[in-house]
C-alpha cells in the first residue's frame, strides 16, 4: 500500500533524505507528495528571503509585495567528475553488461546519467537523475524488437518494408514526444523535475510540416532507385529542407519543456541553421575536390600511386571530422544561445577548431589504449562543453514553482537509442 506519511511535519534536511531514497516507481502517490511539500518549503524560503509575504490558507496574501529588481548575474556552471571516478563506473559497466548478454546495460545507463548529472553543477546545486532501470530495460526490449523487424523486412521479407515504414512515420512524432517527456520528468534540479508537456500532434507538426519531405523522399528511394535524375532531385530536396526540420524539432523540445511551471522559448530560425549546413557542405567539397583532382592526376601513375593509398584516407577523414565539428559547435551555440528558461539565459562558445582537436586526440587516444581511455575521453568531451557554456540569471530562481509529474514510460528514449537518434541540445 502507497500510503504517504505527513510530509507537512517533517524538518527540511528530512525531507531532502526521503527525496534522495525514496523509490518513486514503487511509491508514486508519496513521490507527488513529497515533491509538493518540497515546492511549498521552496516557496516559503523565497517569500522570506526577498521579503514577501506568505499566503493564507484561503490563498490570499496578506500583502501585496513591492516587485524586486535582481541585477543580471552568471551562475557558475562547473563539472567536477574525474577520469578515475568514470573509469571505475563504465568498466563494471561493461563487464556486467557482457556476463548479462545486455540485460545489465539499463542500470548501466542509470549509473552513468546519475554520475554525470550528480557532478554537474549550477550555482552549486546538482542536477539530479532519477530514472529506473527496469523500465528503461523495458523500453529497450520493445525498441529492440522493433529494430528486428525493421531489419527482417528490409533484408528478408521486403514486401512488408512499406508497411513497416509507413508504421513508422506514424510512430515517430510519439517516439520523439515520449523521448522528450521522459528526459524531463527524470531529469531534477533543487529537487524540482523538469516537465515535457507537448502532445502527438505537436510531434507530427513539428517532424512533418517541414519533415514530410525529406522523410516522404527517403522512402521512396527504396523504389526509385532506377530513376538518377529522380533522385538527384529528391536529394537536393532533402538536403535544403533538412535545417528547417532540426529547427523545428529544436524548438519543439525547448518550447514545450517546463520547469517550475516556466516554459522555454526558442528563438532561432530556420534560415540560421541552413546556413551553418551549408558552409558545412562546402567545407567537405573544400576538402574532397582537391582530393578528386589530386587522385585523377596520379591514377594511371604506378609511381605516385601510394599518395592514393596515403593521403586518401587522411584527407576523407579530415573533411569528414572539420565538417561534422563545425556543424555541433554552431548548431550547439545557435540552439543554446536563442534559448530562454525563465530568468535564465544561456551561453554557449564552442569552437570548430577546438572540437576538432578534442575529437582527433580522443580518437588517438582511444586506439592506442584499445578502448581503455573511453572513460578519459568522455569525461573531456563532457568537460569540455560545460566549461564552454554560461548561464545567466536575470531574475530569482525561486521564481520557478512546483509542479506535480506523473510517472513516464522510456519505451521512446528507447526507441531514439537503439536507432541512435540524439535530440539533445
Amino acid at each position: 500500500m502507497d500510503c504517504p506519511p505527513d510530509y507537512s511535519k517533517y524538518t527540511l534536511d528530512k525531507l531532502l533524505y526521503v527525496n534522495e531514497h525514496l523509490n518513486r516507481e514503487q511509491y508514486p502517490i508519496s513521490a507527488r507528495k513529497l515533491d509538493n511539500e518540497m515546492a511549498n518549503r521552496h516557496r516559503e524560503i523565497a517569500a522570506k528571503s526577498l521579503g514577501f509575504p506568505l499566503e493564507t490558507s484561503t490563498g490570499e496574501a496578506k500583502e501585496q509585495p513591492l516587485p524586486v529588481q535582481v541585477p543580471s548575474t552568471e551562475l557558475a556552471l562547473e563539472f567536477h567528475g574525474t577520469a578515475r571516478e568514470y573509469f571505475r563506473i563504465w568498466i563494471v559497466n561493461l563487464c556486467l553488461t557482457l556476463l548479462t548478454f545486455g540485460i545489465f546495460s539499463a542500470w548501466a545507463k542509470v549509473r552513468k546519467k546519475r554520475y554525470s548529472y550528480s557532478h554537474t553543477t549550477i550555482g552549486g546545486t546538482p542536477f539530479q537523475y532519477l530514472g529506473q532501470p527496469v523500465p528503461i530495460l523495458k523500453g529497450r526490449l520493445i525498441a529492440g524488437a522493433g529494430f528486428l523487424i525493421y531489419y527482417a523486412s528490409s533484408s528478408f521479407f521486403t514486401a512488408f518494408m512499406p508497411w513497416v515504414l509507413g508504421a513508422a512515420l506514424v510512430a515517430a512524432p510519439w517516439v520523439i514526444v515520449r523521448s522528450a517527456a521522459f528526459n524531463a520528468r527524470y531529469t531534477a534540479y533543487r529537487n524540482m523535475t523538469f516537465h515535457f508537456d507537448a502532445g502527438y500532434m505537436d510531434g507530427f507538426n513539428a517532424l512533418y510540416a517541414w519533415g514530410i519531405v525529406p522523410v516522404f523522399v527517403m522512402g521512396l528511394m527504396f523504389n526509385w532507385t532506377e530513376n538518377p535524375a529522380f533522385l538527384a532531385i529528391m536529394s537536393i530536396i532533402v538536403g535544403v529542407s533538412f535545417p528547417w526540420l532540426v529547427m523545428r524539432i529544436r524548438k519543439l523540445i525547448v518550447e514545450h519543456t517546463l520547469y517550475g511551471g516556466k516554459n522555454g522559448v526558442f528563438t532561432a530560425t530556420g534560415g540560421q541553421y541552413f546556413k551553418i549546413y551549408l558552409i558545412s557542405v562546402l567545407i567537405m567539397l573544400g576538402v574532397m575536390i582537391p582530393l578528386g583532382i589530386l587522385m585523377f592526376s596520379v591514377i594511371d601513375s604506378t609511381k605516385h600511386r601510394w599518395v592514393l593509398t596515403v593521403l586518401s584516407p587522411i584527407l576523407s577523414y579530415g573533411g569528414y571530422v572539420l565538417s561534422y565539428a563545425y556543424v555541433r559547435a554552431r548548431s550547439n551555440n545557435l540552439a543554446w544561445n536563442n534559448t530562454r528558461l525563465g530568468p535564465l539565459r544561456f551561453q554557449s562558445t564552442l569552437r570548430c577548431t577546438e572540437l576538432v582537436k578534442l575529437y582527433v586526440t580522443n580518437a588517438l587516444a582511444i586506439a592506442a589504449s584499445v578502448g581503455l581511455l573511453i572513460p578519459w575521453a568522455v569525461i573531456r568531451t563532457w568537460k569540455y562543453r560545460v566549461d564552454n557554456m554560461k548561464v545567466w540569471q536575470e531574475g530569482t530562481l525561486f521564481q520557478f514553482q512546483g509542479s506535480e509529474a506523473t510517472g513516464i514510460s522510456a519505451l521512446g528514449a528507447e526507441a531514439l537509442d537503439i536507432f541512435d537518434v540524439d535530440l539533445s541540445l
